[in-house]
């Protein structure tokens, strides 16, 4: 779950800075899934960024599976980033880490078995259909090839928050089909997931309650 109030973050500091979201409010509880839209420009990457914490908002209060993001040490904020998957539109892979090592980092991170980390590496490459890439690197692989390697990574240890941003832009329909059973069976299993995009075909096929910005103020918050 994650809780934003009056949230307002600028490029560059708050003072001289360029505006991206505006006093945004939003209280999304845990297993739930949202939407994320608006036009480019609207704030959809800010606020994903924010809930992240690749980023800090510029002013308000943000609270991300009940801990209070400004009034936390960086020693919490690590243990919580390692509770929030993460699916960047430029995939964000490691170049020179093989496809396996990629996918196992977040696991390692939480120092599991190696035995566990490669049963469970193996088990979800097989799912998204690349357990016979597991040795490339990520520049040998295609543009969709590379979005199922992070979202591999992003979900392997079923973490409680799940951003992600334009997701299915790379695959073709069957691939985000199985995506998006994905995500839905992980938010029935109580990850709270959030998904911006700009494809009206794939929202209009799984409906689900929106978050609507534009230019970084919220809209529409349909829960």
């Amino acid at each position: 779950m994650f809780r934003l109030h009056d949230v307002s973050y600028a490029y560059g500091g708050s003072q001289t800075g360029v505006a991206a979201l505006s006093h945004v409010s939003l209280d999304v509880a845990q297993g739930e899934f949202r939407w994320l839209l608006g036009p480019s420009g609207a704030g959809k990457s800010s606020l994903l960024s924010i809930l992240s914490l690749e980023v800090q908002a510029s002013s308000g209060m943000v609270e991300i599976l009940g801990v209070p993001v400004r009034q936390t040490r960086r020693a919490g904020l690590a243990r919580l980033r390692r509770r929030i998957g993460a699916v960047k539109q430029d995939f964000g892979l490691l170049p020179d880490m093989s496809v396996f090592d990629n996918v196992a980092l977040p696991l390692r991170l939480q120092h599991r078995a190696e035995a566990e980390i490669a049963h469970e590496v193996h088990a979800i490459m097989k799912w998204v259909g690349l357990e016979n890439r597991l040795d490339a690197l990520p520049p040998q692989l295609s543009g969709g090839e590379q979005q199922r390697v992070a979202i591999a990574r992003a979900v392997i240890y079923r973490p409680a928050l799940l951003v992600a941003d334009e997701p299915t832009n790379a695959l073709d329909e069957r691939q985000a089909g199985r995506l998006m059973r994905m995500f839905h069976r992980l938010a029935e299993l109580g990850t709270t997931i959030v998904v911006a995009t700009h494809n009206d075909a794939i929202v209009a096929k799984y409906p689900a309650p929106t978050i609507e910005l534009l230019h970084g103020h919220l809209v529409r918050d349909h829960g």
